[in-house]
């Protein structure tokens, strides 16, 4: 220690200012290097010659410096235990990150099909052999082989967008969008969308059904809802491994991928939340931990309020391999714990039966005024610790001792000592909510529980009300209306009721068959609130499924419904278009480029393998036509907001305008 001192820099008085040592170091300082070579014992220890040159075990250095250890007896584990990383502990810092491959990417996560599959084309050649008769040696018939090509389908191969290499690319891709075929849903049926209206702060109060791919839409709403958004729920597909995975791309990273996928969308999440907001996600046990260490990565450990078990198949899985799984969790975060508050939950038959007593204030029922638990002891909690004094007919009750009384201190069951709930002064000014009662040969006292309008949400919800089965794919069915794994609908109701006030704007960005979007109606229905629902669904369910259901709840509310404009539109005319296969093939070339065709893996093939296939080229060119449509149904691109008035989309002048309309 004592060759830095000759370093005038690092020394504060007689403090070492260890943080410039390190920076020092770490920026190859030659002054800092030169002196601590002139030093015979650290240049051993710290130092490896290579030729004439000295490599610096800066780990090393660092850590003996931490440990203020310079001496002849240094050991990097002479007095601490705990998790290393060549030779620095972590509890040396406060920045633990959870790493996976593809980490630093944008994964568009786009979905045409529920299966999440490419289309691409398949060549199969069938050869019938020829046939002679072995009698005469006549010739039956000849060899022939016939070519078909055919569409297949497989698991989709994701792409994954590098925040460096493909900066041009992500910034097109998560530009805010141009919006189409504008629609409004109201108790009498649907019609034209003629304005879209907004609160005198100018945010837009309606609700919202898009369609088009979750990650694009979230950032086409930042301009509009930054800030301003009370809840964001989101439900990603599951990723178990067996048949009950819903997220199954093709590829080798499936978890790495899996967390990309949250990673991207929590962070846009993050961005639409209002200061006072919440971010919710339904997760089963597969993901869980992982999740929650990346979740609380983007939105900090602290703000991670509760993590909830909510029993949705009481019965249990019967293919589960080991235990029946029961329930799904739910995590959630707040934007800031320290702004956040959270609603109680109404009180049920059940609850109310509870509170049987009566006086002149309300009814209620008794509670144990000894404190049970941690944090219950006198050693603990001294100031909660004394004597309560009692008249022998138990009508008074005082912290000062008066004739004739009984002395009580706080004991549990077993006769430990425990605490009282109370301090004295809150005692004395509360007298008339406390009751005393023998019980044996003891005396025990009691508060009076007052019956609220609501009580606190437990972290375990096992109601039969959040059956998913029950509530949620029943529900649905009684309306016509078949959809795989629904919520229920008490789940979302009650989440909404918890998290979010009358005004809030509540955002679901996998809608699926519009669970939240109806608990939203069903409680401003049933209270007369005024919240609003943002939903995003790429799937083409959300014709048949997402809008009926929404339809089943709409009173007094209507909704919008609007979809992320595509370029497929256009090329599928483009294609009608062509007259020969030449036509096609100098299509095809255009379209490559003008529509990013070359991201899809299925079009490259198409493009390497078949397009110059001479049996391709002998297919009929409506046989040709369909297989190029058939590519292009995959694609997920969309029209950028920048680019709507360009006439090779042909958006329709109510479109653009309404979606000037919308983005203010």
């Amino acid at each position: 220690m004592n060759i830095l001192k000759k370093d005038k820099r690092l020394w504060d008085e007689n403090n070492l200012n260890k943080s410039l040592l390190f920076e020092l170091l770490e920026n190859y300082d030659k002054e800092i290097f030169e002196l601590l070579l002139t030093d015979k014992d650290i240049k051993a220890k710290f130092f490896v010659q290579a030729g004439e040159s000295y490599v610096f075990k800066y780990e090393d250095f660092r850590f003996a410096i931490e440990q203020n250890n310079l001496d002849g007896s240094y050991t990097k584990y002479a007095n601490t235990v705990g998790l290393s990383n060549k030779g620095k502990f972590l509890t040396e810092s406060t920045d633990y990150v959870l790493d996976w491959p593809y980490k630093d990417t944008i994964l568009e996560g786009g979905m045409s099909s529920e299966e999440d599959t490419d289309t691409f084309i398949e060549k199969t050649e069938e050869t019938t052999p020829g046939k002679i008769d072995k009698k005469t040696g006549t010739v039956i018939s000849v060899e022939k082989t016939e070519v078909s090509f055919s569409q297949a389908k497989r698991k989709r191969e994701e792409i994954f967008y590098n925040n460096i290499i493909a900066k041009d690319e992500i910034d097109r891709l998560l530009d805010k969008k141009a919006l189409k075929n504008f629609t409004r849903y109201t108790a009498e049926g649907e019609g034209k969308v003629k304005e879209i209206k907004r609160d005198e702060d100018g945010t837009i109060k309606e609700n919202l059904l898009i369609k088009g791919n979750n990650l694009l839409a979230l950032h086409s709403l930042k301009e509009q809802f930054a800030g301003k958004i009370d809840l964001v729920y989101f439900d990603p597909p599951y990723n178990p491994d067996s048949a009950a995975n819903t997220f199954s791309y093709n590829n080798r990273f499936n978890h790495s991928t899996f967390y990309t996928f949250v990673s991207n969308r929590t962070k846009a999440a993050k961005e639409l939340l209002s200061d006072k907001g919440f971010y919710a996600v339904s997760i089963d046990h597969n993901e869980l931990g992982y999740c929650i260490a990346l979740i609380d990565e983007i939105f900090g450990r602290e703000n991670r309020i509760a993590v909830l078990a909510v029993e949705s198949n009481p019965g249990g899985r019967s293919d589960s391999k080991f235990f029946a799984t029961s329930h799904e969790n739910m995590i959630i975060y707040a934007k800031d714990s320290t702004q956040a508050e959270i609603n109680g939950l109404p009180l049920s038959e059940e609850d109310l039966k509870k509170y049987s007593l009566k006086d002149e204030v309300s009814p209620y029922k008794l509670m144990s005024f000894v404190r049970g638990g941690s944090n219950s002891t006198p050693n603990e909690r001294p100031n909660l610790y004394y004597p309560i004094y009692v008249s022998h007919d138990f009508n008074k009750i005082s912290i000062e001792k008066f004739d004739k009384s009984f002395e009580v201190f706080p004991l549990d069951s077993q006769l430990k000592k425990r605490v009282w709930r109370w301090g004295k002064e809150t005692v004395e000014n509360n007298k008339k909510d406390l009751i005393a009662k023998k019980s044996g040969d003891k005396i025990k006292i009691y508060t009076k529980d007052r019956l609220k309008n609501e009580k606190k949400p437990k972290t375990l919800w096992d109601d039969s009300k959040y059956s998913a089965v029950s509530h949620g794919s029943m529900r649905l069915k009684k309306n016509d209306i078949d959809f795989s794994f629904p919520k229920s609908i008490y789940l979302m109701k009650d989440i909404i009721h918890i998290l979010t006030n009358d005004n809030s704007i509540i955002l679901d960005m996998t809608a699926g068959s519009g669970t939240t979007g109806c608990a939203v109606q069903i409680i401003n229905n049933e209270e007369s609130k005024n919240r609003n629902f943002i939903l995003i669904e790429q799937m083409n369910y959300i014709n048949t499924s997402t809008i009926k259901a929404l339809k089943l709840e709409v009173e007094k509310d209507s909704f919008i419904y609007f979809e992320l404009a595509e370029y497929n539109e256009e090329a599928k005319t483009k294609i009608d278009k062509c007259k020969t296969y030449k036509e096609l093939k100098k299509l095809f070339t255009e379209l490559t480029d003008y529509y990013f065709l070359n991201y899809n893996v299925s079009v490259k093939e198409f493009n390497d393998k078949v397009l110059d296939d001479k049996d391709f080229q002998e297919l009929k060119l409506e046989e040709q036509k369909s297989i190029f449509k058939a590519l292009l149904d995959n694609n997920q691109l969309y029209i950028s907001y920048d680019e709507q008035d360009d006439t090779r989309f042909k958006l329709s002048e109510e479109d653009r305008k309404l979606t000037e309309m919308f983005y203010g």
